[in-house]
């Protein structure tokens, strides 16, 4: 799941893991600069710091052949 921050100004703090291989500070400095990653779980200390960013998928659509 992507996730992204909430708020700048209340960044995550360092103790956090978001990935089941344990944890990652270049990670959480990505976090905290805005970015939209990629995590394995939202841990529960984190949660009112980042949200899940839904991703859209284009459904339907003319395949090929079909006119």
């Amino acid at each position: 799941m992507k996730i992204k921050l909430k708020d700048k100004g209340n960044p995550v703090p360092n103790t956090c893991v978001f990935k089941n291989a344990g944890h990652c500070l270049t990670l959480i400095n990505e976090i905290n600069s805005g970015k939209q990653v990629e995590v394995d779980r939202i841990p529960t200390a984190a949660a009112e710091y980042v949200e899940k960013v839904n991703t859209n998928k284009k459904k339907g659509g003319n395949p090929k052949g079909d006119k």
